[in-house]
């Protein structure tokens, strides 16, 4: 029977052949013969055989069940079934996250710190040292961390990055003929969507902070009396990976951020100018948009703070120079997004 069962949709084949071929077969040297993979005829189910029987006979035999969780995954009664079984046994199970799926949509798993995305590379190192110890492999490791940089690339190119991206449904407002309390709706809306924003944006910074810190831990733990180019460039491309992931969430959030703080500001305008506003309303009104000139100053200073550190990280390998360059041109598009908000804020102040 197989050591390794792979619990999944169909409908997701196409990346969970790369994680068996990839990963299983070429990085961790598993033989096709220890797969459980009912969607590739090399590891699926004999012919003639009893699928349900199957299935039942490798999750009760196998070291590792992988539960593939995507929106089809959930969708399926077969999958779900799966999952049930590989818990009812106390199997050794492994959630990982297809297609963006997020973690706060699979519940308890989440909660119990049991999932991880197919393409987290601390957690495919995690992943290898676990098969390292249950089966002794002799995988190099300049091996694994060429056909790991090669899965993540692979990923990348079939699902679109969901990472720190703020969707909204809600367009700007045309605030012609409108009331106060319309103004103050519409105001509010868009200050709140610029907010969040900003709040995902400082959260980004700080993860992208806690993996450059693992990466120069990880540089630091090499050998250096017998130097390996073949891992450090592997760390170094794994550390280009988080640059980008951050230039995505900068690229997609400035252009709303400034749209909608544009947007909000032009509503407030409107509401001074449905009424003439009482004293103390206008002493409050002053002190909150202080408060959100000190707050956008504050993430300005981040942002700076966060271009600086970047660009004390040494050249070391191609596509981390690149990564590195493509990420200080964003935190220059973000910190002159927060410059003109800051003198749009100050403007309405004076006003």
């Amino acid at each position: 029977m197989a050591k390794i069962f792979i619990s999944h949709s169909s409908k997701d084949k196409e990346v969970v052949d790369l994680f068996k071929n990839i990963i299983l077969n070429a990085g961790l040297g598993i033989s096709d013969n220890d797969i459980a993979y009912t969607s590739a005829p090399e590891t699926g189910v004999p012919t003639g055989g009893n699928i349900p029987q199957y299935i039942k006979d490798n999750i009760a035999d196998s070291d590792f069940v992988f539960f593939m969780i995507s929106d089809n995954y959930r969708q399926s009664e077969v999958c779900l079934n799966e999952m049930g079984a590989a818990w009812a046994l106390d199997k050794n199970i492994k959630p990982l996250l297809l297609h963006n799926v997020s973690f706060e949509s699979v519940g308890w798993l989440y909660r119990m710190n049991l999932c991880a995305k197919i393409d987290d590379a601390d957690r495919l190192d995690e992943l290898r040292d676990e098969f390292l110890d249950k089966y002794d492999s002799r995988t190099k490791t300049a091996v694994w961390n060429r056909q790991k940089a090669e899965f993540i690339t692979q990923i990348a190119t079939l699902t679109p990055n969901n990472t720190a991206l703020i969707s909204i449904d809600k367009q700007p407002e045309d605030t012609e003929e409108l009331g106060l309390l319309d103004y103050r709706e519409a105001f509010d809306n868009h200050l709140n969507l610029f907010l969040e924003i900003v709040f995902v944006l400082n959260n980004e910074m700080n993860q992208l902070n806690d993996k450059t810190t693992t990466r120069v831990k990880q540089l630091s733990s090499l050998n250096p009396q017998v130097p390996n180019p073949s891992q450090a460039r592997g760390i170094m491309m794994q550390s280009a990976q988080d640059m980008n992931q951050m230039s995505d969430a900068i690229n997609s959030n400035a252009p709303k951020l400034s749209e909608y703080f544009k947007i909000a500001i032009e509503n407030a305008i409107h509401m001074q100018e449905c009424i003439d506003i009482e004293q103390n309303t206008k002493e409050e009104n002053r002190k909150a948009l202080n408060d959100l000139i000190q707050s956008m100053i504050s993430a300005k200073d981040t942002t700076s703070q966060g271009k600086d550190a970047l660009l004390g990280i040494p050249d070391m390998e191609k596509s981390q120079i690149a990564a590195k360059k493509r990420l200080a041109k964003g935190y220059s598009t973000l910190i002159a997004v927060y410059d003109e908000c800051i003198t749009k804020a100050t403007e309405l102040l004076k006003a």
